[in-house]
């Protein structure tokens, strides 16, 4: 070998050496794990999260399971960020608190904001919900709805079957709030869903859950107990987002119309589209008992 080979031979030796030597850090090993920082890192750990090109729809807990829209998500608030609406009257909810709810449902200005999103489609579902089960409602009795917001379905409800008392919860405390003011004859509590509900069997006649069960961790129990709930002739209407194209971060499943009515097929659910939203509805007749029940 000539002394200028040599020369390149160790040049290279060297260049190697020295790549071994100073290896740019990763952006995690400069900023940890944690998921923000103050300087704007973001951080999502590797193997944590399964990824769902556009369009699919995820049917499962979400702890198992993520769908993050491209260049939209926030699963948390930033580092002195304070929640806004500023951004979305969506994001005061994203992470399923009852303080969230009550930025929500306690504030005139992001109710307004809330009503009128999707060109008014909450109303357009309140009123379509009711157009769906209206001919089921009788004219006296009881109705209960769990997770009632600020009362708005119960009131649609009102408005064609007067004589029905009414019943309400939520997790939200300004819910409640503006429920009772709505409807001061109502019965309407402050109560955080987990695996049961806080009244005895065969309490009502109606019971009404909209958009509820996509945010709870055991959806399945929540049904049977919105049946327990219903008295034997009565009936019961659960309505959830076509998770198809559900795309927001504060649920935690996304149902299919066949997945919903999967889940919901031991109680005799009928499942359907509406029409409008396109939210999907099941509805649950509770058969007559008989003399030997």
């Amino acid at each position: 070998m000539n002394t200028r080979g040599l020369r390149r031979k160790v040049a290279k030796l060297l260049r190697r050496l020295a790549d071994g030597l100073f290896v740019e850090p990763l952006a995690s090993e400069i900023h940890g794990n944690q998921p923000y920082s103050a300087d704007g890192w973001d951080h999502i750990p590797q193997d944590q999260y399964d990824y769902v090109p556009k369009g699919k729809y995820v049917y499962g807990p979400v702890d198992r399971f993520l769908l993050v829209p491209k260049n939209r998500y926030r699963a948390v608030l930033l580092p002195n960020q304070a929640r806004s609406a500023d951004l979305g009257v969506g994001w005061l909810t994203e992470d399923n608190s009852a303080e969230g709810y009550d930025l929500l449902w306690g504030d005139s200005s992001n109710l307004l904001v809330f009503k009128a999103e999707g060109n008014h489609a909450r109303e357009k579902l309140t009123i379509e919900i009711v157009d769906r089960i209206g001919a089921y409602l009788p004219q006296s009795g009881s109705v209960c709805d769990i997770g009632c917001g600020v009362g708005d379905l119960l009131r649609e409800v009102r408005r064609r079957r007067p004589a029905l008392a009414v019943s309400g919860l939520d997790f939200s405390g300004k819910a409640v709030e503006g429920a009772a003011r709505a409807m001061p004859d109502g019965a309407f509590q402050k109560f955080v869903i987990h695996q049961t509900l806080p009244y005895e069997t065969s309490s009502f006649d109606v019971v009404l859950c909209t958009d509820v069960l996509e945010h709870l961790e055991y959806p399945k129990c929540i049904a049977a107990e919105l049946v327990r709930i219903c008295r034997p002739g009565g009936m019961v209407a659960i309505v959830v987002p076509d998770g198809t194209g559900d795309q927001f971060l504060g649920h935690n499943w996304f149902w299919s119309e066949e997945s919903f009515a999967a889940m919901l097929a031991d109680l005799g659910a009928r499942v359907s589209t509406l029409p409008i939203t396109k939210e999907l509805i099941a509805v649950i007749f509770r058969p007559q008992a008989t003399e030997a029940q």
